[in-house]
């Protein structure tokens, strides 16, 4: 694990009802001023980024999707390859995983 470079210095404005609403927070959590707010803003841009990085379907994909469901597309043969090559590996890897002494 590496060290932590706690060097940058993150210098802000901030009203005096926030700071309160902070400071108490804070206390409650246990937490020194820096720590505190570093979780937070940490949360919270871990949260804006997994919001970001979803995957959303509209509608016309939610009936393509359960229409292939329902109606599977034939293997091509590239996929019928795929699927012989992973049999293969995991076929070895079981082999040699729980029957070789």
């Amino acid at each position: 694990m590496t060290a932590t470079n706690k060097q940058a210095v993150l210098k802000i404005r901030i009203d005096a009802v926030t700071l309160q609403v902070l400071e108490q927070a804070r206390s409650y959590a246990n937490l020194d001023k820096s720590k505190f707010i570093r979780q937070s803003i940490r949360e919270k841009a871990q949260t804006v980024i997994a919001e970001h990085e979803k995957t959303r379907f509209d509608s016309n994909d939610w009936q393509m999707f359960f229409a292939l469901l329902d109606n599977p597309p034939e293997p091509t043969e590239r996929m019928k390859k795929a699927a012989l090559t992973y049999k293969k590996i995991t076929a070895i890897g079981f082999r040699n995983d729980y029957f070789m002494d």
